[in-house]
């Protein structure tokens, strides 16, 4: 996010969770060391929290050497992520306002976004609902997480089944 709004050396501390970005379990913190060495000692969230697995570490440090060899995976990322939001709004789908590879669909009702969740995974393509506590009232949605690996024939399959679902639901 730092990168992406240009705003590196203006934040002290960046949080991070592996799981949409690198696909393993687990999150980071990035600070000068005061500010680590106070999380350390004070975060209750720490309390059940575990070191990162062997594979999952193993996962992250491939991915990242792979991001540093070259830029081929993040800009397709992108393009796939500008691929999928015209197809969204084509399909009348409000996106909201992500700049991110996680592309909201905005459903608003909570039962609505449960079901289409749902039927998408009935459909071959998994994206979460995503209801309150989670978000707002009034605010559901399914949540798409596009990647780099999607292929277009897949980023066609998933917006055809968004097509169906919504014709089916809507």
């Amino acid at each position: 996010v730092v990168n992406h709004f240009g705003l590196e050396g203006e934040v002290d501390i960046e949080i991070g969770s592996l799981s949409k970005a690198f696909s393993v379990m687990g999150g980071f913190i990035a600070a000068k060391q005061p500010l680590i060495d106070t999380y350390l000692m004070g975060a209750r969230q720490r309390l059940f929290s575990i070191a990162l697995t062997i594979p999952d570490t193993a996962a992250l440090i491939e991915a990242v050497d792979m991001l540093a060899e070259s830029e081929d995976l993040v800009s397709k990322l992108w393009s796939n992520v500008e691929y999928l939001n015209k197809g969204f709004s084509d399909l009348g789908f409000d996106t909201g306002n992500s700049e991110t590879p996680i592309i909201p669909i905005m459903l608003g009702d909570e039962d609505l976004a449960r079901a289409f969740s749902a039927r998408l995974f009935e459909e071959g393509v998994f994206a979460s609902a995503i209801c309150y506590p989670m978000v707002p009232k009034g605010t559901a949605r399914v949540r798409v997480i596009t990647s780099a690996s999607f292929s277009k024939e897949d980023c066609d399959k998933g917006l055809a089944a968004f097509a169906k679902v919504k014709q089916e639901l809507m």
